[in-house]
């Protein structure tokens, strides 16, 4: 279980570290650690002290249950968690003309089924 919850936090943590365009180095800055302890706890190598975790739920201004992957509401799996990363990777190699389409193609979707 404890592993599990280590894995989630580290791709939840970047995840958020990567939607809000910082560098493991950036987000090192901001909690007074080293960018090797970003990066282990991205890996899930590590479970951080309370204090880093306090430390990166006010920079991204989420909840701690919500870092942990422990709200009431669905929680979203690792799984999910790397597709997305995935496919926010793919979005930021896109040229304009390109994001253009996707976005417009993903709109028609959602109106489309949801």
């Amino acid at each position: 279980m404890a592993n599990e919850i280590q894995k989630y936090l580290g791709i939840k943590v970047q995840t958020l570290r990567k939607s809000n365009h910082l560098t493991q180095e950036d987000l090192a800055a901001k909690c007074n650690v080293s960018w090797r302890t970003i990066s282990n706890l991205e890996r899930g190598f590590v479970m951080p002290e309370l204090r880093l975790v306090l430390s990166i739920s006010k920079i991204f201004n989420t909840g701690l249950d919500e870092l942990f992957g422990f709200h009431t509401e669905e929680s979203k799996s690792i799984m999910r968690l790397k597709k997305e990363v995935e496919i926010f990777e793919n979005i930021k190699r896109l040229n304009g003309a390109d994001l253009d389409y996707i976005g417009k193609t993903i709109d028609l979707f959602m109106k489309c089924f949801y």
